[in-house]
């Protein structure tokens, strides 16, 4: 391990602060004061075995997973761990109540039984450029908000196209960092031919489901595992039974060495998207016209999905990755709002724009563009509060028939009208569609901000005129006579202007004109202007404390984080044993007791196969903790963690996959907002308790043996 100089160490940390778990750093763009930090906590390797775009690196084991998520490769012949939740959709897709791999779990006992998943994909990070000076550089001085982000996305385009694509599946992008004060230029390698390859039982894979949601103590075995293919010659291809497995560059080594309080932890992944720079109104904004509309409609709606998949299996399963999908950010927007207020995270926002206001006002030739701003922004958030309110609303509204309907609509079609309608109907039940429709509707009348301005005007004059007001009556009237809701003539449809006079159309075009009436709209227009000022602030503050790093923002580009191993020392929002609350790792002793103490808990059932062989407890001596010779569930590290970074890689020092980040927890559900260095965790699944279950309980030796186990 490098050495460093106590004087330098006591520098870095006096930069960084005491718990330098925050951030979300670049990989290959590390300052010498964070990989100073990272070897003194325990990394071992050099920056080149970490990242490089000379020789392999640890960076090219790392996937962007579907464009939502993260993964790493595990074997020289292409395997992907990723979350259970990453895989969610594709193993739902494949499922039947015949075949119900989300019930009863997964596993291509040969390379031929491996399944394909249309529209999966994984990318490579090639390489990452500042284009920072040619992209701002190109906007004149005196352009308005729009026009800058105008000339801005036409620079990026020339940008992206003056990339070289004669390598197989090379694609680009251009990323704002700072809210836009940078931009660089990323390029990846992507691969679309991506096959199911294992999954747990759901009961095992998903355990503790809605309950146990960003809280801890876990035990879910939260992975998936898919493999990339590719042609003969090792490059992209589409699918093909002709396509190999792939060899990468680089892929990771398992360990089953474990860890323990204060071992070294890393993650390499895809954070999605933070805004921890974000104006104190601008998080009062988020907490009342996001977060509140968001959880408000998703409960509408989740209620009816729970009620009828409960009875049914086939209806559970055509909409189990809706479900989930919909419910983690449902109980997220809930959490979120609970830890702002709790760790008074508005108040110390103002109290931080009034040092920068101070701080302004001292030379006021040098700083003048920095005053005034958070004044700017309170009127402005205010003037906007109801079309960004019904913005959200008006998203969060719509059932999967009419989504369908408006994405058309608006000239988002397939070429092939039949394939889309193949495609989106195999997830819709026309009944349960109907209800989630109705409740919707009646729920965003009720909400909607400004009197008129933002309603359904044309559906409401048709209710009243011809339904007496009854929307449960126009709504069965609606799907009685719309071919939308009769799938198999649809599905004889060839185009869809065929069905453009459909009574389903015309209500999506109501419905498109409230979008179209917040466009127009001058709230709208200064939403641009909000942009520029929280820019400014971010500037400001950065320019202000000069002396200390900042990490962009997350916004889905590779990105390390560190920590270390540690539990929770504090009250934490208990599910289970509270034994485990503040424990480390959990076991299945926990496992077990949540499941026969909670019987009428439909998040903690367990198939009779996965419980009988929890409670058998016969796990393989290579995968118990050399410590507590117990079966290590899921763990707790300090590492910064937030959406798109689930299944990504959690290494130790020696850069050996020990874990798979899945969650964060509950009294720090302000994460993306404010990192708070007390409460901050991330939970990851055990990979020892990933081997278990591949080996103990599915016998996937074929797969165990792939790996390079350490």
């Amino acid at each position: 391990m490098r050495k460093i100089a106590l004087s330098l160490l006591i520098s870095c940390f006096s930069v960084l602060g005491i718990h330098a778990d925050e951030g979300m750093w670049v990989v290959g763009n590390i300052s010498a004061k964070v990989d100073s930090i990272l070897h003194s906590m325990g990394l071992e390797l050099t920056a080149d075995e970490l990242y490089s775009t000379e020789h392999p690196s640890l960076n090219n084991a790392i996937v962007q997973f579907g464009g939502f998520c993260s993964g790493v490769v595990v074997s020289p012949d292409g395997l992907v761990f990723t979350n259970h939740h990453c895989g969610f959709g594709s193993i739902q897709s494949h499922s039947t109540p015949k075949h119900d791999y989300l019930k009863n779990g997964f596993f291509a006992k040969k390379f031929e039984d491996e399944l394909p998943n249309e529209g999966l994909f994984v990318l490579f990070h090639i390489k990452t450029v500042d284009v920072t000076d040619i992209v701002l550089g190109a906007v004149p001085q005196g352009a308005s908000d729009q026009q800058k982000y105008a000339i801005i996305d036409s620079v990026s385009t020339r940008l992206m196209q003056m990339v070289d694509y004669s390598g197989k599946g090379i694609e680009s992008e251009v990323n704002p960092f700072y809210r836009g004060s940078k931009y660089f230029l990323s390029v990846y390698q992507r691969y679309d031919d991506v096959r199911l390859v294992y999954a747990p039982p759901q009961s095992i894979g998903k355990f503790g489901g809605d309950t146990d949601n960003w809280m801890w103590p876990r035990q879910c075995c939260d992975f998936s595992v898919f493999r990339i293919y590719a042609d003969k010659n090792n490059d992209p291809a589409e699918y093909s039974k002709d396509n190999q497995p792939y060899h990468p560059m680089q892929y990771a080594h398992v360990s089953t060495q474990g860890y323990q309080d204060g071992s070294y932890a890393m993650t390499l992944g895809y954070p999605g998207s933070t805004d921890r720079y974000l104006s104190s109104y601008g998080i009062e904004s988020t907490m009342r016209t996001t977060n509140d509309v968001r959880y408000q409609v998703r409960d509408v709606k989740l209620n009816i999905l729970r009620e009828i998949m409960r009875n049914d299996d086939a209806i559970r399963i055509m909409y189990a990755s809706k479900y989930a999908s919909s419910s983690n950010y449902w109980k997220f927007s809930l959490g979120q709002n609970q830890a702002l207020d709790n760790l008074k995270v508005i108040d110390e926002k103002q109290q931080l724009e009034k040092e920068l206001a101070e701080w302004a006002a001292q030379d006021t030739v040098a700083r003048g563009k920095y005053i005034g701003i958070t004044d700017s922004l309170k009127a402005l958030y205010a003037e906007c509060y109801p079309m960004l309110y019904a913005r959200t609303l008006w998203s969060e509204s719509n059932s999967d028939i009419l989504n369908f309907v408006i994405r058309n609509s608006l000239g988002r079609r397939s070429d092939d009208f039949q394939k889309a309608v193949e495609k989106a109907y195999k997830d819709i039940d026309v009944e349960t569609d109907k209800k989630v429709f109705l409740a919707l509707l009646q729920n965003y009348i009720k909400h909607a901000p400004n009197g008129d301005k933002y309603l359904p005007t044309g559906i409401i004059n048709k209710v009243d005129s011809l339904f007496g007001g009854n929307y449960e009556a126009y709504v069965n009237d609606l799907y009685s006579k719309s071919i939308f809701a009769r799938p198999d003539d649809l599905k004889k449809v060839h185009d869809f202007d065929e069905v453009a006079k459909d009574p389903m159309v015309e209500a999506a075009m109501d419905v498109i004109d409230v979008y179209f009436a917040l466009r127009k709209s001058n709230e709208w227009e200064r939403a641009w202007v909000i942009e520029e000022y929280e820019r400014l602030l971010g500037d400001g503050i950065r320019e202000m404390n000069h002396d200390k790093e900042y990490y962009p923002d997350a916004n889905f580009t590779l990105r390390l984080s560190y920590g270390l191993c540690k539990p929770i020392d504090f009250a934490p929002g208990t599910t289970g044993l509270k034994e485990e609350a503040t424990s480390l790792m959990t076991t299945p002793r926990s496992f077990l007791n949540k499941h026969e103490q909670n019987p009428d808990n439909y998040d903690y059932r367990l198939i009779p196969e996965a419980y009988k062989w929890m409670k058998k407890g016969k796990f393989s001596k290579q995968y118990l903790d050399k410590n507590t010779g117990e079966l290590p569930l899921c763990f707790l590290t300090t590492n910064d963690i937030t959406g798109g970074n689930s299944g990504s890689g959690m290494f130790d020092g020696k850069g050996r996959l020990i874990g798979l980040a899945f969650d964060g927890n509950w009294e720090a559900m302000s994460g993306d907002l404010k990192f708070d260095n007390a409460l901050q965790r991330c939970i990851g699944v055990d990979i020892r308790w990933v081997l278990s279950v591949m080996d103990d309980y599915s016998h996937a030796k074929r797969l165990i043996n792939e790996l390079t186990i350490e």
